[in-house]
């Protein structure tokens, strides 16, 4: 994820080093740029494109307000917060005039640089930017290779992606889930339901000390191993839980239960995109056509929804152009049949990229991350023009 840069104006070096401090406290991953000459403002900000300012003004005739509106001059959708050791009507005022966003008291009060600093982050869009992108990959029935398409994806993620936090996977099967096992992770101290328990003070450093870590560089947030663990788990905890992992991690993979409940739902709504798994045979199609009729009544828009077909074949009884026109869903990607190569892939906790990298299944795996991570296909996937590269 892009850091946000914030530049922190004030020309007393003792106030701006405590503005930095309470901003850290807030958020560790900003990055804080002092500066105390006011004049280098408008410079810095064409320079560095910091997201916001922050700019100590105490008086009505502060030079600082000439700088807030030469700033707002150069760059209009530069967040600006102010913040004041003496706040008055009549500088706020003065403050909004000038092209001000947020108006804080000092010293700073966390609460209150929490709730401006979030609404800012909201309206300019910044938030959009920097947090994650959440995909839940589902299925009607179970059998249809969603924890086998979900490990497979984070996995090949992470090795494309390269960043020591890039992808995490989280399990919300509560009662079966086997992400761990798939991904070759047999002993870990922590769950999911351990995470969502801890949801009122779970942050992202927390988060670190309770993800398992695969040899592909996924962070694994593994289903619990007993019934009791997961008792007493409230969908709005699990909810708290993604939101940290979206923060943490740039790309987040939910491997979501073969039902509609209200776990399950959580993970649907928080999903940026729906992977929707269908295979070539018509109980699946039905399944599949009923699980849209559901995400239309849950107000999901068609575009959030991406129809996979997985173990496709050439088969003359179920055409690919059925599926389509009866499941009334664009065809997003097609992953090929191979049985001996996914069933070896389970069997043993490998990954198909490292067990069968030239098999069809883990080319099309591979590609299909790179296409969510927008990242360009490998010179190998350019010259292969077959049918199982990624469909728009």
């Amino acid at each position: 994820m892009a850091q946000i840069k914030i530049l922190v104006l004030h020309p007393n070096e003792e106030y701006c080093a405590q503005i930095i401090e309470a901003f850290s406290n807030y958020d560790s991953d900003l990055e804080l740029m002092p500066l105390a000459d006011l004049r280098e403002a408008a410079r810095m900000v064409q320079e560095e494109k910091p997201a916001a300012l922050v700019v100590g003004v105490d008086t009505p005739n502060d030079p600082a307000l000439a700088i807030i509106e030469s700033v707002r001059g150069v760059a209009e959708d530069l967040g600006i917060v102010v913040i004041s050791k003496e706040p008055t009507r009549e500088l706020l005022v003065s403050c909004m005039r000038a092209g001000s966003d947020e108006f804080l008291e000092f010293p700073i009060d966390p609460a209150e640089l929490s709730k401006a600093m979030g609404g800012l982050f909201k309206r300019k869009g910044i938030l959009a930017d920097r947090e994650g992108k959440v995909v839940a990959v589902f299925s009607a029935a179970g059998g249809t290779g969603v924890t086998m398409v979900a490990c497979n994806l984070a996995a090949a993620i992470a090795k494309a992606v390269g960043t020591p936090k890039s992808c995490c996977i989280v399990d919300m099967n509560m009662q079966f889930g086997s992400v761990a096992l798939a991904m070759d992770i047999l002993e870990f101290s922590h769950s999911v339901a351990d995470a969502a328990h801890e949801q009122e003070r779970l942050d992202e450093n927390l988060l670190e000390t309770f993800v398992s870590k695969h040899e592909s560089g996924t962070a694994v947030l593994p289903a619990a191993v007993s019934l009791e663990e997961s008792q007493g788990m409230d969908p709005w905890q699990l909810r708290s839980v993604i939101q940290i992992c979206r923060k943490s991690y740039p790309y987040v993979i939910l491997d979501l239960p073969h039902a509609i409940d209200d776990y399950s739902v959580v993970g649907l709504d928080e999903a940026d995109e729906i992977f929707l798994l269908c295979e070539m045979l018509l109980p699946s199609i039905r399944r599949t056509i009923r699980v849209l009729e559901t995400f239309k009544e849950l107000g999901y828009k068609h575009d959030k929804v991406k129809l996979i077909v997985n173990r496709y074949y050439d088969s003359r009884e179920v055409t690919l152009d059925e599926i389509v026109e009866h499941v009334d869903q664009p065809l997003h990607w097609l992953i090929p049949y191979s049985s001996e190569q996914v069933i070896s892939s389970l069997n043993s906790g490998q990954t198909l990229d490292v067990l069968d990298p030239d098999g069809q299944v883990a080319r099309s795996l591979v590609a299909l991350a790179r296409h969510t991570a927008g990242l360009p296909p490998t010179p190998k996937e350019r010259k292969k023009k077959g049918l199982f590269n990624w469909v728009r």
